[in-house]
């Protein structure tokens, strides 16, 4: 994969990809590359199919070191993009986070201690938090020095992220074999005092998550073979717990 740099500036991508991640349901294969133009995009950054020698005069060249993209963060603040390598494909893989510009140049590549999918960043882009099998990890946007926030329950298919009324919010789906993640049970979790918190709201297949403006976050429900009626629901996160907005019924423990 190729990532040149054009235009840089200071755009916050987050919000652009909510539609991007929910559409799934439509175009699963196309997923990744979908998250990966539209955040880039926002940064001043595209993905370019054609080899680095193709490239036009003017473009910052950037070859991923990564195998299978997973999850994208903009850091506007610092003017940083985190790409991050699920490699989910087996357990005792480690993860890799590389960390661009908005130049296009890497500054630094991260291996975190397991898989890594989900990330997200703090409101005031000071913190990076990276989901990892069995815990979340955070990173300091500026030295990039890895700290251990909280253990949680394993994840096999890959999480969310999003941060959003002060509070870290992921998803912990769960299948014993891979091929059964589209349509595995998935938690809503989140971190409350340092500790791995159920918030009791849970559905099939890989749900997104993404936070917007106004203590929002917006979840969505990929179609599956568990979901023939998938449903999209925004969340009110500013008093520390989810108060849900008007959407199709999701399902609560």
């Amino acid at each position: 994969m190729v990532v040149t740099g054009v235009c840089p500036n200071a755009a916050d991508t987050q919000l652009s990809l909510w539609g991007a991640q929910l559409n799934a349901a439509h175009r699963p294969g196309r997923l990744a590359a979908t998250l990966v133009a539209a955040a880039l995009a926002g940064a001043g950054l595209t993905v370019a199919a054609a080899p680095a020698a193709h490239a036009a005069a003017s473009d910052a060249v950037a070859k991923l070191p990564i195998s299978s993209f997973s999850a994208i963060a903009v850091d506007s603040v610092h003017q940083r993009v985190f790409v991050a390598d699920s490699n989910t494909d087996y357990y005792l893989n480690k993860g890799v986070i590389a960390v661009y510009d908005f130049r296009g140049e890497r500054l630094t590549t991260l291996q975190t201690p397991a898989h890594v999918s989900g990330l997200a960043l703090s409101a005031d882009s000071s913190k990076l938090y990276a989901g990892l099998r069995e815990q979340i990890q955070t990173y300091d946007t500026t030295t990039f020095q890895p700290a251990f926030l909280a253990s949680t329950n394993t994840d096999t298919c890959g999480r969310e992220l999003a941060f959003s009324g002060g509070q870290l919010y992921f998803t912990t789906p769960y299948s014993q074999d891979a091929g059964a993640c589209p349509t595995a049970q998935t938690h809503l979790d989140g971190i409350v005092n340092g500790v791995h918190t159920r918030t009791g709201w849970n559905d099939y297949g890989k749900l997104k998550i993404e936070a917007g403006p106004g203590n929002r976050m917006l979840m969505g429900q990929p179609r599956n073979d568990n979901a023939a009626d998938p449903f999209l629901t925004v969340y009110d996160t500013s008093d520390g717990s989810l108060v849900r907005g008007a959407a199709p019924p999701l399902r609560r423990q």
